[in-house]
């Protein structure tokens, strides 16, 4: 999540899926090549070799997907200009599938007026394992003038609420109607900012690991519990670095999402990083002498 001097922008859920493909995708790459190297070496070219090549290729393309493209597909609500931004990924020509993992990804940003704009919450079931769990997220329906109803764009804004959270997507959105009507903040004191994870090394190789890496010392003093899950954790370690470094590699290589030169004009500075947020919204000001600090958060 960016916050801008008159904007603010979400980012898509993808972004926490990334080094998934990719760690599948070398562990299928490497499967692969041995399996061709026993067909040309040991075994002979037979039909057998023609799917290793197939699957060869599907693996590369999930690397790919991991590695080339861009962090993020945010979406931008620009507030001088009453328009939303949605950017958008076009990925590689189709010739560049499955081998060129270092292109340069095609992009394009699609400017929508705010009229056109509304919103609805979205739930939904995501199965993992045995246990069902019901999510919600915030999802913008866009139709081709004011008060239309053909639907030309349907975007999802921010990361999902879990645990059949209904009120977190309403909340948003409201927070983004107030602000594009005029009539509310960009950014208050108290609202949790969603920052990417693992984007550094040492937090991507220790990734899942609760009692090693930065920040672990948070975890030590939760009792024997937690003890004994990242000791059990520990024996993964080898994978979740695996999976970690994965992720890390995608990071640095994908690309940073640009926005045009008159979208950038027309939200103002930004975007800011926490520290200059609070200093924006005064958190590190001392109170002045005789006066008692005012209970409400001050907002940019």
């Amino acid at each position: 999540m960016d916050v801008y001097e008159h904007g603010i922008s979400f980012v898509d859920q993808m972004s926490a899926m990334r080094g998934y493909a990719s760690s599948c995708g070398w562990v299928g790459v490497f499967s692969a090549v041995l399996g061709l190297y026993i067909s040309f070496f040991i075994t002979g070219v037979s039909w057998v070799t023609i799917l290793q090549f197939v699957l060869l290729f599907v693996f590369l393309l999930f690397v790919q997907i991991d590695w080339v493209g861009y962090r993020a597909e945010p979406v931008l609500f620009d507030q001088p200009a009453r328009k939303v931004h949605v950017f958008k990924s076009l990925g590689l020509p189709w010739w560049q599938w499955g081998w060129n993992l270092f292109g340069r990804p095609r992009c394009e940003v699609q400017s929508y007026d705010w009229n056109c704009v509304s919103a609805e919450v979205v739930s939904y079931t995501i199965f993992t394992g045995q246990v069902p769990r019901r999510e919600a997220s915030l999802v913008l329906t866009i139709t081709d003038h004011p008060g239309g109803t053909l639907e030309i764009q349907r975007v999802g804004v921010g990361p999902s609420f879990g645990f059949g959270n209904q009120s977190g997507p309403a909340e948003r959105w409201e927070f983004i109607r107030r602000m594009m009507e005029g009539v509310g903040p960009v950014w208050t004191a108290g609202e949790s900012r969603y920052q990417d994870f693992g984007v550094g090394l040492g937090e991507a190789l220790t990734i899942a690991q609760p009692l090693i890496g930065p920040g672990s010392h948070q975890y030590w003093k939760k009792g024997p519990a937690m003890w004994l899950l990242g000791t059990v954790s520990l024996i993964a370690l080898p994978l979740t670095a695996f999976i970690g470094l994965n992720r890390y590699v995608s990071y640095r290589l994908q690309r940073k999402p640009r926005w045009p030169a008159e979208v950038l004009q027309s939200v103002g500075a930004g975007p800011f990083t926490d520290a200059i947020l609070r200093e924006r919204l005064s958190l590190e000001k001392p109170a002045a002498t005789g006066k008692r600090r005012s209970k409400h958060p001050s907002s940019i």
